[in-house]
């Protein structure tokens, strides 16, 4: 009896120390961006922003695809920058942070250490995980950030399963197909709407794509694809378009030059593809200009 009211005893101590020295406040605060931030008792101490996305824009360096809803596709990741303020008031010492991703069953599945050296000038770490359906189960994750280990911010995602798409659907999402050759820089209207064009240098063949019921998957990432198609029936050229939940865009574009050493006269067509499945498809003529 005696040891277990000494054990007992040991315990509420040890959690009492263990609280005394902890550097951050018990009380989380939650920021508009839906990370967690378990602040510093000092004004001066190290704080930390998650954005969880899938991409960067390549051009521009915009993230893409940011948010707290993910979808389930083939060799796909799932990307984490963390954003640490109150950095160089702490640049005296190396500094230690850990990712910790926790799946759906509450277990962390990957640990990643980074370790900041004393000069170094960077105030952003970033991690990232495989969302191919291999790797991950729908549901409910946790991503968690370590200072020392001391928990100092988490954020709550959810990963959705595979997209499927189902035609029977109600209100699902179809396409329409404009094929042109030029919009006015003036009024934006397109010009040489058609399904004819001639070969000329120096000319395209533009299409605009106009989806309806775009927001039928609200919480999906929806994957577009073209393939237009030549005379001989085999795809020429692909381009893949990605939409994020939270993108307001109902329209996507592609576009192929048709210059004499590249094009053919002959019959073409247009096709569009909702991930795996065809959505919309738009025959064209290419002539010889005469």
């Amino acid at each position: 009896m005696k040891l277990a009211t000494l054990t007992m005893l040991f315990i509420s101590s040890l959690i009492f120390l263990m609280t005394a020295c902890s550097s951050r406040l018990e009380t989380p605060v939650i920021e508009d961006d839906l990370t967690i931030v378990y602040p510093s008792k000092k004004a001066s101490g190290i704080s930390a922003k998650i954005t969880l996305y899938r991409k960067v824009e390549k051009k521009t360096g915009d993230l893409l695809g940011s948010g707290t809803i993910f979808t389930i596709r083939e060799k796909a990741n799932l990307r984490a920058v963390v954003d640490l303020e109150n950095l160089y008031n702490n640049t005296y010492k190396d500094l230690m942070f850990h990712f910790d991703w926790i799946g759906p069953n509450g277990k962390s599945f990957y640990l990643k250490r980074v370790d900041l050296v004393h000069n170094d000038s960077t105030s952003m770490i970033n991690s990232s995980i495989s969302i191919s359906p291999e790797q991950r189960q729908p549901g409910e994750y946790i991503l968690r950030i370590y200072f020392f280990r001391e928990l100092i911010a988490e954020k709550k995602f959810e990963i959705l399963p595979k997209f499927k798409f189902n035609r029977s659907k109600e209100k699902g999402i179809t396409a329409e197909i404009t094929l042109y050759r030029k919009k006015s820089k003036k009024t934006g209207k397109l010009i040489g709407e058609g399904t004819v064009f001639k070969i000329k240098e120096k000319t395209k063949v533009r299409a605009l794509v106009e989806l309806e019921n775009r927001f039928a998957y609200g919480d999906q990432e929806l994957v577009f694809r073209y393939e237009w198609i030549g005379p001989d029936g085999l795809s020429f050229y692909g381009k893949q378009i990605d939409l994020f939940p939270g993108d307001s865009t109902s329209i996507i574009r592609s576009s192929i030059s048709i210059p004499p050493e590249k094009r053919e006269p002959g019959k073409y067509s247009l096709r569009v593809y909702l991930y795996d499945t065809l959505i919309a498809e738009k025959e064209f003529e290419l002539l010889r200009n005469k």
